[in-house]
Protein backbone atom coordinates (compact mmCIF):
# COMPACT_ATOMS: atom_id res chain seq x y z
CA UNK A 1 0.00 0.00 0.00
CA UNK A 2 1.03 3.67 -0.71
CA UNK A 3 2.04 6.21 1.66
CA UNK A 4 -0.84 8.07 0.08
CA UNK A 5 -3.51 4.99 0.61
CA UNK A 6 -2.01 4.40 4.01
CA UNK A 7 -2.78 8.26 5.48
CA UNK A 8 -5.93 8.34 3.32
CA UNK A 9 -7.02 4.62 4.58
CA UNK A 10 -6.36 6.12 8.54
CA UNK A 11 -7.92 9.01 8.24
CA UNK A 12 -11.16 7.45 6.88
CA UNK A 13 -11.14 4.85 9.87
CA UNK A 14 -10.44 7.45 12.72
CA UNK A 15 -13.33 8.99 11.04
CA UNK A 16 -15.64 5.99 10.68
CA UNK A 17 -14.80 4.62 14.59
CA UNK A 18 -16.14 8.06 15.49
CA UNK A 19 -19.15 7.37 13.62
CA UNK A 20 -18.35 10.82 11.53
CA UNK A 21 -18.54 8.99 8.51
CA UNK A 22 -21.07 6.80 6.89
CA UNK A 23 -20.33 2.95 7.05
CA UNK A 24 -19.26 1.48 3.52
CA UNK A 25 -18.66 -2.09 4.69
CA UNK A 26 -20.51 -4.15 2.61
CA UNK A 27 -21.40 -1.40 -0.52
CA UNK A 28 -19.33 -3.29 -3.04
CA UNK A 29 -21.66 -6.37 -3.85
CA UNK A 30 -24.30 -4.83 -2.74
CA UNK A 31 -27.23 -6.00 -4.87
CA UNK A 32 -29.63 -3.25 -2.79
CA UNK A 33 -27.77 -1.11 -5.13
CA UNK A 34 -30.37 -0.40 -7.42
CA UNK A 35 -28.67 0.79 -10.85
CA UNK A 36 -29.44 2.23 -14.05
CA UNK A 37 -28.87 1.84 -17.60
CA UNK A 38 -26.55 4.69 -17.79
CA UNK A 39 -24.47 2.76 -14.84
CA UNK A 40 -24.28 -0.23 -16.87
CA UNK A 41 -23.00 1.71 -20.01
CA UNK A 42 -20.90 3.99 -17.95
CA UNK A 43 -19.42 0.61 -16.76
CA UNK A 44 -18.86 -1.24 -19.83
CA UNK A 45 -17.12 2.08 -21.66
CA UNK A 46 -14.77 2.11 -18.53
CA UNK A 47 -13.83 -1.54 -18.57
CA UNK A 48 -13.16 -1.28 -22.26
CA UNK A 49 -10.82 1.34 -21.96
CA UNK A 50 -9.09 0.19 -19.31
CA UNK A 51 -9.01 -3.44 -20.75
CA UNK A 52 -6.98 -2.16 -23.55
CA UNK A 53 -9.47 -5.45 -25.43
CA UNK A 54 -11.24 -5.37 -28.26
CA UNK A 55 -14.06 -6.75 -26.22
CA UNK A 56 -13.48 -6.17 -22.12
CA UNK A 57 -13.58 -8.90 -19.89
CA UNK A 58 -16.84 -9.73 -18.03
CA UNK A 59 -14.34 -9.92 -14.58
CA UNK A 60 -13.34 -6.37 -14.92
CA UNK A 61 -16.81 -5.33 -16.03
CA UNK A 62 -18.42 -6.27 -13.24
CA UNK A 63 -15.81 -4.69 -10.85
CA UNK A 64 -15.45 -1.63 -12.41
CA UNK A 65 -19.39 -1.68 -12.14
CA UNK A 66 -19.22 -2.60 -8.28
CA UNK A 67 -16.97 -0.03 -7.58
CA UNK A 68 -18.52 2.83 -8.81
CA UNK A 69 -21.65 1.81 -7.17
CA UNK A 70 -19.79 1.38 -3.85
CA UNK A 71 -18.24 4.70 -4.27
CA UNK A 72 -21.49 6.90 -5.27
CA UNK A 73 -23.49 5.09 -2.64
CA UNK A 74 -21.34 5.79 -0.20
CA UNK A 75 -19.98 9.10 -0.90
CA UNK A 76 -22.75 10.43 -3.07
CA UNK A 77 -24.73 12.00 0.00
CA UNK A 78 -22.07 14.20 0.87
CA UNK A 79 -20.95 14.77 -2.89
CA UNK A 80 -23.59 15.19 -4.90
CA UNK A 81 -21.48 15.62 -8.60
CA UNK A 82 -20.16 12.30 -8.35
CA UNK A 83 -23.85 10.86 -8.71
CA UNK A 84 -24.03 13.11 -12.31
CA UNK A 85 -20.66 12.70 -13.55
CA UNK A 86 -19.43 9.60 -15.51
CA UNK A 87 -17.28 8.34 -17.76
CA UNK A 88 -16.38 9.19 -21.45
CA UNK A 89 -13.79 7.46 -23.20
CA UNK A 90 -11.53 10.08 -25.00
CA UNK A 91 -13.04 8.36 -28.29
CA UNK A 92 -16.11 6.96 -30.09
CA UNK A 93 -16.14 2.97 -29.67
CA UNK A 94 -17.15 0.62 -32.22
CA UNK A 95 -16.23 3.48 -35.23
CA UNK A 96 -13.07 3.85 -37.25
CA UNK A 97 -11.08 6.20 -39.50
CA UNK A 98 -9.42 4.80 -42.53
CA UNK A 99 -7.33 7.05 -44.81
CA UNK A 100 -6.70 5.45 -47.93
CA UNK A 101 -4.68 6.28 -51.29
CA UNK A 102 -6.28 7.70 -53.99
CA UNK A 103 -6.72 4.64 -56.30
CA UNK A 104 -8.05 3.03 -53.30
CA UNK A 105 -10.40 5.41 -52.66
CA UNK A 106 -11.30 5.74 -56.14
CA UNK A 107 -11.79 1.40 -55.62
CA UNK A 108 -14.29 2.57 -52.65
CA UNK A 109 -16.73 4.91 -54.40
CA UNK A 110 -17.11 2.60 -57.18
CA UNK A 111 -17.91 -0.10 -54.88
CA UNK A 112 -14.42 -2.10 -56.25
CA UNK A 113 -12.68 -2.43 -52.76
CA UNK A 114 -13.00 -6.14 -51.73
CA UNK A 115 -10.11 -6.37 -49.28
CA UNK A 116 -12.17 -5.33 -45.90
CA UNK A 117 -14.81 -7.20 -46.88
CA UNK A 118 -14.09 -10.07 -44.62
CA UNK A 119 -13.26 -7.80 -41.75
CA UNK A 120 -16.17 -6.22 -42.12
CA UNK A 121 -18.46 -8.73 -41.86
CA UNK A 122 -16.31 -10.49 -39.06
CA UNK A 123 -17.22 -7.60 -37.14
CA UNK A 124 -19.85 -6.36 -38.25
CA UNK A 125 -19.94 -3.28 -40.14
CA UNK A 126 -23.13 -1.69 -39.87
CA UNK A 127 -22.55 1.46 -42.28
CA UNK A 128 -19.57 3.22 -44.23
CA UNK A 129 -19.28 6.60 -43.95
CA UNK A 130 -17.85 7.89 -47.25
CA UNK A 131 -18.97 11.84 -46.79
CA UNK A 132 -15.32 12.68 -46.38
CA UNK A 133 -14.56 10.49 -49.45
CA UNK A 134 -13.29 13.48 -51.32
CA UNK A 135 -10.49 13.87 -48.67
CA UNK A 136 -9.32 10.08 -48.92
CA UNK A 137 -11.04 8.95 -45.65
CA UNK A 138 -13.79 7.22 -44.60
CA UNK A 139 -15.61 6.67 -41.40
CA UNK A 140 -16.91 2.74 -40.31
CA UNK A 141 -19.43 1.69 -37.77
CA UNK A 142 -19.86 -1.40 -36.06
CA UNK A 143 -22.69 -3.32 -34.50
CA UNK A 144 -20.51 -3.24 -30.92
CA UNK A 145 -18.46 -1.85 -29.20
CA UNK A 146 -14.89 -2.35 -29.55
CA UNK A 147 -12.38 -1.14 -28.42
CA UNK A 148 -11.14 1.41 -31.72
CA UNK A 149 -7.22 0.11 -31.01
CA UNK A 150 -7.94 -2.90 -31.34
CA UNK A 151 -9.85 -2.64 -34.94
CA UNK A 152 -7.49 -0.37 -35.99
CA UNK A 153 -4.38 -2.81 -35.99
CA UNK A 154 -6.56 -5.04 -37.92
CA UNK A 155 -7.55 -2.85 -40.50
CA UNK A 156 -4.22 -0.63 -41.06
CA UNK A 157 -2.76 -3.71 -42.96
CA UNK A 158 -5.05 -3.81 -45.57
CA UNK A 159 -3.89 -3.02 -48.60
CA UNK A 160 -4.37 0.76 -49.80
CA UNK A 161 -4.86 2.07 -46.55
CA UNK A 162 -2.54 4.76 -44.85
CA UNK A 163 -3.73 4.84 -41.46
CA UNK A 164 -6.64 3.23 -39.59
CA UNK A 165 -7.48 5.50 -36.49
CA UNK A 166 -9.42 6.56 -33.65
CA UNK A 167 -12.82 8.49 -34.17
CA UNK A 168 -11.26 10.60 -31.12
CA UNK A 169 -13.87 12.58 -29.17
CA UNK A 170 -12.84 16.65 -29.07
CA UNK A 171 -13.74 19.16 -26.29
CA UNK A 172 -13.11 19.38 -22.43
CA UNK A 173 -16.04 17.97 -20.34
CA UNK A 174 -16.15 16.92 -17.21
CA UNK A 175 -15.15 12.81 -16.25
CA UNK A 176 -14.11 9.62 -13.99
CA UNK A 177 -10.37 8.83 -14.84
CA UNK A 178 -9.47 5.44 -13.32
CA UNK A 179 -6.15 3.83 -13.80
CA UNK A 180 -4.66 0.45 -12.60
CA UNK A 181 -2.05 0.56 -9.83
CA UNK A 182 -0.05 -2.42 -8.10
CA UNK A 183 -3.16 -2.94 -5.72
CA UNK A 184 -6.19 -2.84 -7.92
CA UNK A 185 -8.08 0.44 -9.99
CA UNK A 186 -8.01 3.65 -8.22
CA UNK A 187 -10.57 6.77 -9.65
CA UNK A 188 -10.36 10.46 -9.99
CA UNK A 189 -13.66 12.64 -10.98
CA UNK A 190 -13.27 15.56 -11.92
CA UNK A 191 -16.20 18.15 -12.13
CA UNK A 192 -15.49 21.37 -15.03
CA UNK A 193 -17.06 23.90 -15.71
CA UNK A 194 -16.68 27.57 -17.64
CA UNK A 195 -16.34 27.14 -21.46
CA UNK A 196 -15.65 23.94 -21.10
CA UNK A 197 -15.66 22.81 -24.50
CA UNK A 198 -12.43 24.83 -24.85
CA UNK A 199 -10.83 24.02 -21.29
CA UNK A 200 -12.75 24.14 -17.92
CA UNK A 201 -11.66 27.01 -16.39
CA UNK A 202 -12.70 25.67 -13.08
CA UNK A 203 -12.46 21.82 -11.84
CA UNK A 204 -13.26 19.87 -8.47
CA UNK A 205 -11.31 16.75 -8.30
CA UNK A 206 -12.47 13.39 -6.14
CA UNK A 207 -9.95 10.87 -5.69
CA UNK A 208 -11.01 7.17 -4.71
CA UNK A 209 -9.19 3.72 -3.96
CA UNK A 210 -10.44 0.82 -2.85
CA UNK A 211 -9.13 -1.06 0.21
CA UNK A 212 -10.62 -3.96 1.66
CA UNK A 213 -13.01 -4.67 -0.40
CA UNK A 214 -14.58 -1.19 0.35
CA UNK A 215 -14.18 2.26 -1.37
CA UNK A 216 -12.11 5.09 0.17
CA UNK A 217 -11.96 8.79 -0.61
CA UNK A 218 -8.26 9.21 -0.26
CA UNK A 219 -8.95 13.20 -1.27
CA UNK A 220 -11.22 16.05 -2.51
CA UNK A 221 -9.43 19.29 -4.27
CA UNK A 222 -11.61 22.74 -4.68
CA UNK A 223 -7.94 24.42 -6.84
CA UNK A 224 -10.44 27.84 -6.83
CA UNK A 225 -10.32 28.23 -2.94
CA UNK A 226 -7.40 26.13 -2.31
CA UNK A 227 -4.36 26.62 -5.06
CA UNK A 228 -1.90 24.45 -3.54
CA UNK A 229 -1.71 20.82 -4.62
CA UNK A 230 -2.57 18.11 -2.01
CA UNK A 231 -0.23 15.10 -1.32
CA UNK A 232 -2.37 13.11 -3.29
CA UNK A 233 -2.39 15.12 -6.53
CA UNK A 234 0.96 13.71 -8.01
CA UNK A 235 -0.76 10.12 -7.68
CA UNK A 236 -4.26 11.31 -8.92
CA UNK A 237 -2.93 13.02 -12.00
CA UNK A 238 -1.55 9.83 -13.61
CA UNK A 239 -5.12 8.79 -14.16
CA UNK A 240 -5.65 11.84 -15.97
CA UNK A 241 -2.27 11.02 -18.12
CA UNK A 242 -3.16 7.45 -18.74
CA UNK A 243 -6.83 8.57 -19.99
CA UNK A 244 -5.51 10.03 -22.77
CA UNK A 245 -3.65 6.84 -23.37
CA UNK A 246 -6.55 4.67 -23.62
Amino acid sequence: MTHVRQIALLLFLICWALSNCSNPFGALGNRDIELTPEDYEEAALMALALSGELVAPDSLYNQVLEELAGIRSTYGGSYESIQRIRFRPPWVPGNLILSFDSTTAQMVVDGEYHAWDQLNQQYQVTEIDTLSINYLWVVLHFNEKYHPRRLAEKYEVLPGVRYAELNRLGGDFSNVYPRFTSSGITYLFREGWGDCPSGCINNLYWYFDTEWNRPVLIGYWDPQNNPKEPFWWHEAEQNIESYYKY
